[in-house]
């Protein structure tokens, strides 16, 4: 699915604060203030150039502040976005804001205007480095407003700024902790440039204030930018946007480069290769085609270096993309009874453990991962408490609990391991939750939320994305998550097959690694599809089909990572 933004850029107008780096009109090259005419021209205009017909559309108000503008401006603004909702031609708003604009009561007026991600101006987490910057607000200020954009179900988005006044990498890496920490979904990594008629130029000029060298800025923004992949935070841009005034007499010092996206992600390969050890006459890498240029590298920098190691160096397209370029090792608990052609697909992504039929539960679940098998974090995953009687070899660095209750053969005796964990959030029918997985959430937190559900298969019957956001085949469960101020998008079970039963569940197909969710079967099978496959890019995941065929509820799949 293609997704497509419609900016529509709103000037500085509204911000009090003029922070020691900023120059809004030499940033954005924009200072008018659109008016509701404007605002549909754009979105029009931008409509009649869109070709995909799969796609996600969003209707962006960026600039730095938009909450900070009059509330009846800000709604004059929304509202005109309604009738595109309406029709179907956009699928939803985002809008960036500061910290200190925003409460609990206005993100609840957003959400009801089709507000989907809400970005925060954040820059920095360090208190001091907040300060001595002038931003006006602190990370207090950052940890509320995050916390009333989630409560409301809405994405969080955090932006951050490298090399900024009083800051360091130490301090950039603890803010990008926090960003994870607080449980941000999005992300922008900008570097701190000295602009024309600043305070910061002044310090510049006056030797008060030294910016970082491009080199620098380019592997402290590949550091970041792994850490967050690594953490399932999706870094929506690298470098400021270009400008004609950026490009002119605005710019006067700084890690600036129309080129700086490519030159960091090109690191980010070489940071990667630079891990290759030994020597040998050749090499042969196949990289996502998509990731073809940036593991070859900028002006081929991560090529030339190979060549000091190698006579010859191969960089060339694979033939079906990895789970991703950067993934660890991993294993897979599977259902051997899974179609042949999803069988053959799985085992290209990592070690799998194929369960068989067993005499321990009915037939048709006897080799269904979820029955045996409880996964925490399955984006995640780095653990699993299994049965007390399952007695199949995991591979070697993959941390295994024992539960206290052994899978019998019919309810409720097959549920115990049946429950979904996600961040501090359980969900099951915990009158019969294995004692472990209890024990486990009791460590975890005081904050431990369980949803107690009817239906005790309920990893069958849930798929969770995060803390916030569910897919589910049980309209029971999807109340229970709703009431709780989640999102959960709804599958008919009937669509989906399970031998031996009328019909599966959508859940059961599905496995999740990293921003990866993987489905045994093909999703146009199902007649969500098109919606599906929006809620799913929304949440900045993508989605690998195991095969073509119909949709198979195979009991789960877990990818469990293995420590070495």
């Amino acid at each position: 699915m293609k997704h497509y933004n419609i900016p529509i850029f709103l000037p500085e107008l509204a911000c009090p604060y003029r922070c020691v780096y900023c120059n809004q009109f030499s940033i954005t090259g924009k200072q008018k203030l659109p008016d509701i005419q404007d605002v549909k021209t754009i979105i029009e205009q931008h409509l009649a150039s869109f070709t995909e017909q799969d796609r996600l559309v969003e209707v962006a108000f960026f600039g730095g502040n938009f909450t900070g503008l009059p509330v009846g401006m800000q709604d004059d603004f929304l509202k005109t976005v309604q009738p595109y909702l309406e029709k179907g031609l956009v699928d939803g708003i985002r809008c960036s804001t500061r910290p200190d604009y925003i409460d609990q009561k206005r993100v609840r007026e957003l959400k009801g205007f089709g507000m989907k991600n809400i970005e925060l101006g954040a820059q920095s987490t360090d208190d001091t480095v907040l300060l001595k910057v002038g931003r006006g607000h602190t990370f207090k200020d950052i940890e509320n407003a995050s916390q009333a954009i989630l409560a409301e179900g809405i994405t969080l988005g955090l932006q951050m700024m490298i090399g900024l006044p009083y800051d360091s990498f130490e301090k950039d890496m603890q803010t990008a902790s926090d960003i994870v920490r607080l449980g941000a979904k999005e992300t922008r990594i900008y570097p701190c440039i000295v602009v024309k008629d600043t305070e910061l130029e002044r310090l510049y000029r006056e030797g008060q204030y030294t910016p970082l060298p491009i080199n620098e800025a380019v592997e402290q923004s590949a550091a970041l930018y792994e850490y967050f992949t690594e953490n399932g935070v999706k870094v929506l841009r690298i470098g400021l946007h270009t400008s004609e005034d950026l490009n002119g007499e605005a710019y006067v010092a700084g890690p600036y480069h129309n080129n700086f996206a490519e030159m960091v992600l090109s690191r980010v390969w070489g940071r990667k290769f630079d891990k290759i050890e030994g020597k040998s006459a050749e090499i042969v890498i196949e990289v996502p085609e998509n990731q073809l240029n940036h593991a070859i590298g900028y002006k081929g920098e991560n090529k030339k270096k190979l060549q000091e190691r190698y006579k010859k160096v191969v960089i060339k397209k694979e033939g079906k993309a990895p789970l991703s370029p950067d993934r660890d090792e991993v294993a897979i608990i599977a259902s051997a009874s899974m179609p042949e052609q999803a069988r053959q697909r799985l085992v290209e992504m990592g070690a799998v453990v194929w369960l068989n039929p067993s005499d321990k539960a009915y037939p048709s679940i006897s080799a269904h991962p979820d029955i045996f098998f409880f996964c925490k974090d399955e984006r995640h995953c780095e653990s699993v408490i299994c049965a007390e009687n399952v007695d199949i070899s995991l591979p070697e660095g993959i941390k295994v609990v024992k539960g206290v209750k052994p899978v019998g053969h019919a309810y409720p005796e097959t549920v115990p391991y049946n429950a979904v964990g996600v961040g501090n959030m359980l969900v099951h029918n915990l009158k019969y939750t294995d004692k472990k997985i209890l024990e486990l959430y009791g460590k975890i937190s005081t904050k431990t939320v369980q949803i107690d559900v009817n239906q005790g298969y309920t990893r069958c019957n849930l798929l969770a994305l995060d803390e916030r956001n569910f897919i589910t085949s049980d309209l029971g469960i999807k109340k229970g998550a709703e009431m709780c101020g989640c999102n959960v998008f709804y599958v008919d079970p009937h669509q989906i097959t399970l031998p031996g039963h009328e019909h599966g569940f959508f859940p059961g197909c599905c496995g999740l690694y990293g921003d990866t969710m993987v489905v045994c079967g093909a999703l146009k099978h199902l007649k969500e599809c098109k919606e599906l496959r929006k809620f799913i890019r929304r949440n900045g995941m993508k989605i690998i089909e195991l095969y073509d065929g119909e949709l198979v509820d195979v009991g789960s799949l877990f990818f469990v990572r293995r420590k070495a």
